[in-house]
């Protein structure tokens, strides 16, 4: 009897399991953001495709990062920003975040403060996005935390485990901290990362609230702005071997 359930549920299985593994990447989706400016006090970087801020010598950079660049920039599975698995059905990775590469470089003001936790990523529907925190603690309760992210994607074995951890651990290394005051002569970098962009998204804002610029005697802020960086963006569907030519 056992063995007759072998013979009939075994290949069952393997039915099911081998279009998962051997699924073969047909289609590649592609999310591209061209940055826009024309505001006073912004321009474009052309070397490194970013829109740039500037004050009195500061500059706060953002650029958008597409999956392309991030695969390339931490290879492997370690990746906690792209998509490993190909979706069996569509063929192709979605998209699972949105990323920007935020520097602030500071050569003028005694100290200056970005919480990327009070960053919003408005899209051109009306809707707003708020940015990712790494952890449960961090989030003060909102479920946008990689921590969370990971956890309900199931760890439930030692090999799952050491791939949550490296993950989170690339996280930590790579992300805009809340707490990051930059000093005078100093340079701060780090990602600012939302959820997906719905698929008929065709532009976004990138908006910084609260962007501190002085503090008092006593630690107390006394100077703020709101800094805004527009992109357009064109996404949907390349067939894979157009991508590699």
């Amino acid at each position: 009897m056992k063995n007759r359930l072998t013979r009939i549920v075994l290949p069952l299985l393997v039915a099911v399991a081998l279009p998962a593994c051997l699924s073969p990447l047909t289609a590649v989706y592609f999310v591209d953001m061209a940055p826009k400016s024309g505001a006073e006090n912004y321009h474009l970087d052309p070397a490194t495709e970013a829109v740039v801020f500037s004050k009195e010598g500061l500059q706060i950079k953002v650029r958008y990062l597409s999956d392309e660049q991030l695969r390339a920039e931490i290879p492997g599975p370690q990746n906690p920003y792209v998509q490993q698995e190909i979706d069996v059905r569509r063929g192709y990775r979605p998209t699972v975040f949105t990323v920007f590469q935020v520097w602030v470089v500071n050569p003028t003001f005694a100290k200056v403060r970005l919480d990327p936790g009070k960053t919003e990523l408005v899209i051109d529907q009306g809707k707003s996005l708020s940015s990712y925190a790494i952890d449960r603690a961090d989030a003060l309760g909102n479920w946008r935390n990689f921590e969370t992210y990971f956890l309900s994607r199931g760890v439930q074995n030692g090999n799952q485990q050491r791939l949550y951890l490296e993950r989170m651990g690339k996280v930590r290394e790579t992300v805009y901290h809340r707490e990051a005051p930059v000093f005078k002569g100093k340079n701060y970098n780090g990602k600012i990362i939302f959820e997906a962009l719905p698929p008929e998204t065709v532009g976004v804002e990138l908006v910084v609230h609260d962007f501190i610029l002085s503090f008092g005697i006593h630690n107390e802020p006394t100077e703020r702005i709101t800094l805004r960086f527009p992109f357009t963006v064109s996404q949907g569907v390349r067939d894979h071997m157009a991508e590699r030519r």
